[in-house]
């Protein structure tokens, strides 16, 4: 390279300052157009996993269900229609682990374990139906959506018609949470749609009003096509 070459180089200009704020400005515009879509899309993609492990779930509680021609009884204590919250109380959360698994979750250890006493009722044989992963479970080794969020319902089918006919308390959960993300009209419009469950399980969590997760609205049946989003 020559010496005339070198100082040429050497002397070309960089950008100004002035270039560089109007840089940074048009980058600043970009986020705020396709930022909210990302987040959108990564929303979006949450719910997709989270859906997609309450599906397994359910083909799972189908194979327990005609194996043992019944579904787990702790799912059968109340009235049908009325929602199980698993994250209500340790012991819910572990019999349906044990339901599925055939094995007792020490939440402390990570570790499974040998059924014994009330967690054996819940599947006498010690059968495993499902094996959990590890993205199945939130930080504190309990069962969570993909938002952290801990409480997960399930309702199932009692009577063998086929369907679930939401009791009025977990069907105004409901109602009420698909109105925080939906327009109240359309959703009152479909309220009686949306109370009957046409299938023998439900799993679902409602958008998270406590501001310690961002869980949205997540069914394991369609509730879209109530809601005009087909």
């Amino acid at each position: 390279m020559s010496k005339s070459q070198s100082k040429k180089n050497t002397g070309s200009p960089g950008f100004t300052l002035i270039e560089l704020l109007v840089v940074i400005s048009i980058i600043g515009i970009l986020m705020g157009i396709i930022g909210p879509k990302v987040f959108d899309l990564l929303g979006g993609s949450k719910a997709t996993k989270t859906q997609a492990v309450f599906k397994s779930w359910i083909t799972q509680l189908y194979q327990y269900n005609e194996h043992y021609k019944y579904f787990p009884p702790f799912l059968l204590q109340d009235e049908e229609g009325e929602a199980v919250l698993l994250s209500e109380d340790d012991a819910n959360h572990d019999k349906f682990l044990a339901a599925l698994k055939g094995k007792k979750w020490n939440s402390t250890s990570l570790t499974w374990e040998s059924l014994s006493g009330e967690f054996l009722d819940e599947n006498r044989k010690s059968r495993e139906f499902h094996s959990f992963s590890e993205d199945e479970f939130g930080e504190e080794g309990f069962l969570a959506d993909a938002w952290g969020g801990r409480d997960i319902y399930i309702v199932v089918d009692q009577d063998g018609d086929g369907m679930i006919e939401l009791s009025s308390s977990t069907g105004e959960k409901i109602i009420q949470a698909l109105k925080r993300e939906n327009d109240p009209d359309i959703v009152e419009e479909a309220r009686d749609k949306l109370l009957v469950i046409r299938d023998k399980v439900g799993i679902f969590v409602l958008n998270d009003l406590s501001g310690e997760t961002d869980t949205q609205n997540v069914f394991s049946w369609n509730v879209s096509k109530y809601l005009g989003d087909e």
